[in-house]
Parts: C-alpha cells; sequence; structure tokens
C-alpha cells in the first residue's frame, strides 16, 4: 500500500513541476505532500512522514499568507525539531535537509527559483527513499530528476 501511496504523490509533484506560477506548484505540492506522507509512514520513514505532514501546511500558509521570513523562519525551527526528535542516522535526516532547502527557496516567489530548488531536493529525497528502502520513491525521485531538468531547459532557459 505504500508503495502505491508513492505513485499517486509522484502524480501531484510532476504536474507541480510543470506550473507557471509559483501558487500553482505550491497547490499541486500541497496534495502531493499528504499522499507523501501516508507512503513514508507505512515504509517505517518517520522523519519522512512528519516532514511532508510539516510542508503540507507550510505550503497552506504559503498559498494563504504567502511566505515571509518570520514564517520561513518558525518553519526551519520546525524541520529542525523533527531532524533533533526522529534522528536514527544521517540519512534519516535526508528529510529535514531537503526541506529546509526548499522552505527557504519558497520565499523567492520565482518558478524558475522553485525548479532549481526541486532538482536538489529530489536528489536528497532520492538517498533517503533508497535508505528506506522505497521502491516507488527511488523511481519517483529518477523521473523527477529528469522531469525537472526538461521543465528549466523548456520554461528557464529560454528566457
Amino acid at each position: 500500500m505504500g508503495q502505491i501511496l508513492g505513485f499517486i504523490y509522484a502524480f501531484f509533484l510532476f504536474l507541480s513541476i510543470f506550473g507557471k506560477t509559483s501558487r500553482k506548484i505550491l497547490i499541486m505540492q500541497t496534495f502531493s505532500f499528504f499522499f507523501k506522507g501516508l507512503h513514508y509512514l507505512l515504509l517505517g520513514g518517520l522523519s519522512g512522514f512528519l516532514t511532508s505532514f510539516v510542508s503540507m501546511i507550510r505550503n497552506l500558509i504559503f498559498y494563504k499568507l504567502k511566505s515571509n521570513r518570520y514564517w520561513t523562519i518558525f518553519f526551519v525551527i520546525i524541520f529542525l525539531l523533527i531532524g533533533i526528535f526522529t534522528y536514527d542516522t544521517f540519512f534519516s535526516l535526508m528529510p529535514v535537509i531537503a526541506t529546509i532547502i526548499y522552505t527557504l527557496i519558497i520565499n523567492y516567489n520565482n518558478p524558475t527559483y522553485l525548479r532549481y530548488g526541486m532538482l536538489l531536493t529530489s536528489l536528497t529525497w532520492l538517498t533517503y527513499n533508497i535508505y528506506v528502502v522505497s521502491y516507488s520513491g527511488i523511481m519517483i525521485q529518477i523521473i523527477l530528476l529528469i522531469s525537472n531538468v526538461i521543465a528549466i531547459i523548456k520554461l528557464d532557459k529560454k528566457k
């Protein structure tokens, strides 16, 4: 079941990559984070579960109120606390690192920066997926890396 939820999260994440506005990217990723969190919960990945659900809340707040320095600091602290309380190995910190990077990038409110941020976080999530043995997650992140590069070339390099 966890692997199936992984593919549902991938569907929404793929849609987000091709969003033409930051708001469209954020809303699709919010749906994605819901399924991603359940996916990791079923696979025993506690830090992946918690960071995904806090990310979902973060995206909803940033969608409604726009990101700002104070919300960013608040969420970075929450993610650091998740890292402290769920620390098992260095690999268990990958979701924390990825979500902190992405939380910082959201503040630019620029689809190009979001796509580059997603590229970096995708590499981090790939490492975590290997660690928690998420076959669907590994496949998803490899496809996302390729899709993200295509989106960057198609939407950002033309400018």
